[in-house]
């Protein structure tokens, strides 16, 4: 940005608290000090210890809005302006904290950007000031604000062909630190959420360690970069589940493939769902179902914790949200997996907390409906309880699919327990029609208590000095272990009830509604035939 100004500009200023008034060309500072009537016999030795430019902000401030009331005639004879400034870490300027806690220097500086914005002279001269920050939430809200007449320029973390591009003057900058088992542009594609700074510093550790450029390194760098930059906020996944590990689910994963793989894999965005609810009863699978989606369809996976977004500090939930929202647009194509999202605590009642989990949530709301992500961020929503979420969050357009992730049937499974011994690698001498005898004796089991049962088994043969699990293993474990089955009910009605396709039903659920459904329409023709007679 710098040297674009140097075309157009005669002094380019910089400025931050711990610096002060730096020129990024020198010979600026004693133009400068001659437009203001100063003169400059050394120049200073080390940035913040000027001898005549303030550095305290005020009065720096007050020097600075000085030089950009400077003007020179422009080709048209009207006069232009001569200044441009850059400020960096605004944040630290215009804390975004409450008015009433700010210290008086604090306002005045807070009221000095407020004026510059709105001037009719430094518009007119159009003297460009920069405010740069890591976080637009950690500003000011007064600056950030649409009234403001201050323009926020989202720079975004750099995509894959940037990265790329970075990617290959590292490798020439660092010649003597080699890629290993991994290309340009799979490190590129690895990388997606860091920035340039995050990328260089991958190659500087492979140098301190004299080690090449691994897969793995990247991998480990990025998960610890990440963990550094987002705490529990967000978290990438590396997701090792394809649909082979789960049992049952066909209708489900038809839905997924047809409906999300697919199009993601096409760039076919118009048949892509903006968002995917997924409700039902604990231990369904919900969550190894997403990341397996993810694992499927090739693309970035990432977890938002919408529970850690929420801080003590005025301003910090705002920024750990955006944040967030910004590595997800950078990780695109991704899958956003929401866990347990009626227990986030945001929504539009929220007014206990002067309103910031109000403004969270409609931050939320505008991200998930922005239609220019479709077909390249797919929130999956994984619920218990969806009466609890806030309607706004589950209308189409942010949650388009509603499929519900039901206790499996006889069929299914049975087909689990295949798939938990396989997972387990537990060897075992049992037939196919001993695991379809035991499914149909674990009626309203999920998953998740058919894996712990199949483990129990497992333990029970090894207590008993044998390796492989047979039938009687598995009656035993069946009669000892006491599955957590309550509330399945409630909670398997309230995925029925939140679906809003019926082709997105298990069979044997879609014939129960539809016999409820014409149970329902002859008792309405016989109502009405016995008000007619």
């Amino acid at each position: 940005m710098q040297s674009k100004l140097v075309a157009s500009r005669d002094i380019i200023i910089c400025y931050n608290r711990s610096a002060g008034i730096t020129f990024p060309i020198p010979s600026h500072r004693k133009v400068l000090l001659e437009e203001l009537g100063f003169m400059a016999e050394s120049e200073p030795t080390l940035p913040g210890f000027d001898e005549i430019l303030p550095r305290k902000p005020a009065a720096a401030l007050a020097v600075i809005e000085a030089a950009l009331r400077l003007s020179r005639p422009g080709e048209n004879g009207r006069p232009e302006a001569r200044t441009a400034v850059i400020v960096d870490y605004a944040e630290m300027l215009a804390p975004a904290a409450d008015l009433a806690h700010m210290s008086s220097q604090d306002r005045t500086v807070l009221t000095t950007l407020q004026r510059w914005a709105v001037d009719r002279e430094i518009i007119t001269l159009g003297s460009p000031v920069f405010l740069i920050t890591e976080n637009l939430a950690d500003v000011h809200p007064v600056l950030r604000s649409a009234s403001s007449r201050i323009e926020a320029i989202q720079v975004p973390l750099p995509d894959t062909a940037t990265r790329e591009t970075y990617i290959t003057g590292l490798c020439e900058k660092y010649a003597e630190v080699p890629l290993e088992g991994i290309t340009v542009p799979q490190m590129a594609r690895l990388t997606a959420g860091l920035k340039r700074l995050h990328l260089e510093d991958i190659f500087l550790r492979a140098e301190v360690d004299g080690m090449p450029v691994t897969s793995q390194l990247v991998k480990e760098r990025k998960r610890d970069i990440i963990a550094s930059e987002f705490g529990e906020v967000l978290q990438i996944i590396e997701p090792e589940t394809d649909f082979s590990h789960i049992g049952g689910m066909e209708h489900i994963k038809n839905f997924f493939r047809r409906s999300v793989i697919k199009p993601l894999q096409d760039g076919n965005s118009r048949r892509c769902p903006m968002g995917i609810l997924l409700p039902g009863p604990a231990g369904t699978g919900k969550t190894i179902l997403a990341e397996a989606v993810a694992k499927e369809s090739g693309i970035n996976c990432c977890m938002l914790n919408l529970g850690k977004i929420m801080d003590k500090w005025v301003g910090s939930s705002e920024a750990n949200l955006d944040k967030a929202l910004q590595c997800i647009e950078a990780l695109s194509p991704t899958i956003v997996i929401v866990d347990e999202i009626d227990q986030s605590g945001l929504s539009r009642d929220n007014s206990g907390d002067s309103g910031v989990s109000n403004r969270l949530f409609k931050r939320l709301l505008e991200f998930m409906s922005d239609t220019r992500h479709r077909g390249s961020v797919v929130f999956v929503g994984l619920t218990n309880r969806p009466d609890k979420m806030d309607a706004a969050l589950k209308r189409p357009g942010r949650f388009d699919k509603k499929v519900p992730v039901l206790p499996p049937e006889a069929g299914e499974r049975a087909d689990i327990f295949r798939v938990m011994l396989r997972k387990y690698q537990i060897e075992n001498n049992l037939k196919d029609q001993e695991l379809v005898m035991v499914a149909e004796a674990t009626e309203g089991y999920t998953g998740a208590e058919i894996e712990a049962l199949v483990l129990k088994a497992s333990e029970v043969a090894e207590d008993a000095g044998v390796r492989s699990v047979d039938m009687e293993h598995l009656r035993y474990a069946l009669d000892v272990y006491r599955p957590t089955t309550r509330d399945i009910e409630v909670m398997t009605r309230l995925a029925l009830e939140e679906c809003n396709d019926l082709d997105l039903l298990p069979p044997a659920y879609r014939e129960k509604l539809a016999e409820k459904r014409n149970i329902k329409k002859l008792q309405k023709q016989e109502g009405r035939q016995r008000r007619t007679m």
